[in-house]
């Protein structure tokens, strides 16, 4: 008898084994993780750069963008600027040349400036991506950038292209 007692529990062990592997098989994959891209915003990235500038103007910020890429999130610490902050936005645009407006930071623009965007936010410019869904595209290529703007420095005062 203690045979087919030993064959029972091993044949047991393998069902069981087998159920467990399914099991793992059915879960659904996890999800994606967001994209987070963190980058430096400074004078001499800014298209054309401020003569009166902060000596000290210098900012760093993170945009995050949601695993199913329908929001994003922006999060901008500046410092040493000429003045109050007036206007912060996002651009469409490669290194170097000056874009468009799409995602205009509002409310108040205090260090640190926090803000999530969505397609409803999104500002079709001319010279910019259709929507959202599009720019969210090109920003992953490069094709955006961040900058902050002062009385001083109308065109901007520091700027970040987002990697």
């Amino acid at each position: 008898m203690p045979s087919t007692r030993m064959l029972f529990l091993l044949s047991l062990t393998a069902l069981m084994g087998c159920a467990t592997e399914k099991s793992a098989a059915e879960k659904p994959p996890a999800a994606n993780p967001p994209a987070i891209k963190n980058f430096g915003l400074t004078t001499t990235d800014e298209v054309p750069p401020c003569a009166a500038a902060g000596p000290g103007a210098q900012g760093t910020a993170n945009v995050t963008l949601s695993p199913d890429e329908s929001s994003l999130t922006a999060t901008v610490n500046y410092s040493g600027l000429s003045g109050p902050v007036t206007v912060a936005h996002i651009h469409a645009g490669k290194a170097g040349v000056a874009g468009p407006v799409v995602l205009p930071f509002s409310g108040d623009l205090a260090s640190p400036i926090n803000k999530t965007f969505t397609a409803a936010d999104y500002v079709a410019a001319p010279s910019a991506p259709p929507d959202f869904p599009s720019f969210v595209q090109s920003l992953k290529s490069g094709g955006a950038y961040l900058n902050v703007h002062t009385a001083a420095c109308k065109p901007g005062e520091i700027r970040g292209q987002i990697p």
